[in-house]
């Protein structure tokens, strides 16, 4: 048995301290340009490279050699658009500089070749400061919607072509070089004909018994711009997938699949977050080589969840032999405490490779100040599938296993649901939906968490809705109608007065609901 070390949503932001660092703005004032009183990072900011350092530190510790590591997306911080800017004195120490609305207007021009480079600068700072951590290890990226500028943006070359002059050229250029001779590159030249086709590429591990293949998800992103010459398969990334796939069936390998938007909806407002026409085509894939794929690692949303399909109906994730991950981000910028997992990789009884347990290692404190300590361990958590995980590790049954016991009575919460809700954040404790160690969630609040843990569109999620608030008798439902518009209400005076006192608190809103309003973007994380 191996392991191997996984990191989602690091975010750095290499200006934290200046007034170039990203602020969210939606923390009662909270601002991320002075490091007095927190060095190590806030709630409310993106990392610095203390949290960053920090985390590795401590990941060294518990994970002394994980056989690779794998980094799920979003390598680089928020307000990507400005990042060219951040290298001039003036902008950078708040003087007049670049205006905002000057370096927006730059920015979110068709590929902007400046801000291109300095977010492909930082992404490459981020995977150097890993690799120095483990060197010699393997690090496995796949590309988030914030390591392209602007956000969710990405020019694709020609068909056939590779595009080493443009986006993916750059950050290709800055992935396969490092500073440090201890350090090894994420990317190497055997990368170049697919990642600078559509910016994915695979790796060999476990002895080459398992092929990962990192998937560029922006390429299906609901928000994914600009639209692609064959809307259909953009980058031929699903052509690949089929025969990569179909060769690790022939051989005799497994897969892992490692992305960053997830293929289901959101957890904040319960957006879909891919066109529809890709959600059915990758489950389309996935499910033909289910024997193969033996894991589907993602993240963007900032906190440890899961997806598990329980029935191939319209709209509905399809009954997998292995639900789809996702991640707990480094970043706090959405009130979670910083997290990573460490995965155990190994043969279960017959002979099979597959993914066994996970350990998640959180910050302890608010302030990111006393240090990091072990979470939970997930098969400890989740006792109630403790069986089927001693025989086919981290497999689907044991996921519905576990979402089946979610599904309690109408009146009280599973202890299941209540651990799940309560790790979502980290260890941080309340963000006002349903989520963290503080956090309550009533039926309404319930029934939404479960289908958006089995849904794989916005049509399944309220499907799923409908059948479930039925399933409750039309009393309950002008009941809770009514009920629900009083608590609306008193809740919504009660996020008010929270967010004027939040800063040093426990709990934490997050931002991302009103963050992603404002923005007018149908899309969850960032």
């Amino acid at each position: 048995m191996s392991y191997f070390l996984w990191l989602s949503d690091t975010h750095y932001d290499p200006y934290y301290g200046t007034n170039c660092a990203f602020s969210s703005g939606y923390y009662g004032g909270v601002f991320c340009n002075d490091t007095t009183d927190w060095p190590f990072g806030q709630h409310g900011c993106d990392s610095p490279a203390a949290l960053v350092k920090d985390a590795l530190d401590f990941a060294r510790e518990v994970a002394t050699q994980p056989e690779f590591v794998v980094v799920s997306g979003d390598l680089v911080r928020h307000g990507v658009d400005k990042l060219f800017a951040c290298d001039d004195e003036e902008f950078r120490e708040g003087g007049e500089g670049h205006d905002d609305a000057s370096v927006i207007e730059a920015a979110h021009a068709d590929f902007h070749p400046k801000a291109m480079e300095k977010a492909a600068e930082v992404a490459g700072g981020l995977i150097e400061m890993i690799a120095t951590a483990f060197p010699e290890t393997e690090v496995i990226l796949s590309l988030g919607n914030n390591d392209v500028v602007p956000d969710y943006y990405l020019e694709l070359p020609e068909d056939g072509e590779q595009d080493a002059g443009g986006m993916l050229g750059l950050l290709h250029g800055s992935l396969n070089t490092t500073n440090s001779t201890s350090a090894k590159p994420a990317l190497d030249h055997n990368d170049r004909p697919t990642f600078l086709r559509g910016g994915y590429y695979l790796r060999e591990v476990h002895g080459d018994r398992v092929v990962i293949l990192c998937l560029n998800t922006i390429l299906y992103s609901s928000n994914f711009l600009p639209q692609p010459e064959h809307v259909e398969d953009p980058g031929s990334q699903f052509d690949w997938m089929e025969k990569i796939l179909a060769s690790c069936q022939k051989e005799g390998k497994k897969a892992i699949l490692v992305g960053h938007i997830p293929p289901s909806l959101g957890s904040f407002r319960h957006s879909q977050l891919w066109k529809e026409m890709y959600i059915h085509k990758y489950y389309e894939i996935v499910s033909q080589y289910d024997n193969v794929v033996i894991g589907q690692l993602f993240g963007h949303l900032h906190s440890s969840e899961f997806r598990i399909g329980t029935a191939g109906v319209d709209g509905m994730i399809p009954p997998l032999s292995t639900p789809i991950l996702l991640g707990p981000s480094i970043t706090p910028l959405h009130g979670n405490n910083p997290a990573f997992h460490v995965v155990k990789l190994g043969d279960v009884p017959g002979g099979d490779t597959r993914l066994l347990d996970i350990d998640t290692y959180s910050v302890v404190s608010n302030d990111f100040t006393k240090g990091w300590a072990k979470l939970h361990t997930f098969s400890e958590t989740y006792k109630v599938a403790s069986s089927i995980m001693e025989k086919e590790g981290l497999s689907g049954d044991a996921f519905r296993a576990i979402l089946k016991s979610m599904k309690d009575t109408l009146t009280l919460e599973s202890s299941f649901l209540k651990r799940y809700r309560s790790y979502m954040l980290s260890g941080a404790g309340d963000d006002g939906l349903g989520r963290g160690m503080k956090s309550e969630c009533n039926r309404s609040c319930r029934i939404r968490s479960l289908c958006t843990m089995e849904a794989a569109t916005s049509f399944g999620y309220e499907s799923c809705l409908d059948a479930e608030t039925k399933s409750d008798g039309g009393g309950a439902m002008v009941l809770g109608a009514a009920a629900g518009g009083v608590i609306c209400f008193f809740g919504l005076v009660a996020v008010i007065l929270r967010r004027r006192r939040w800063q040093r608190q426990e709990c934490y809103s997050a931002a991302v609901s009103v963050d992603e309003e404002v923005k007018g973007k149908d899309d969850e994380d960032e």
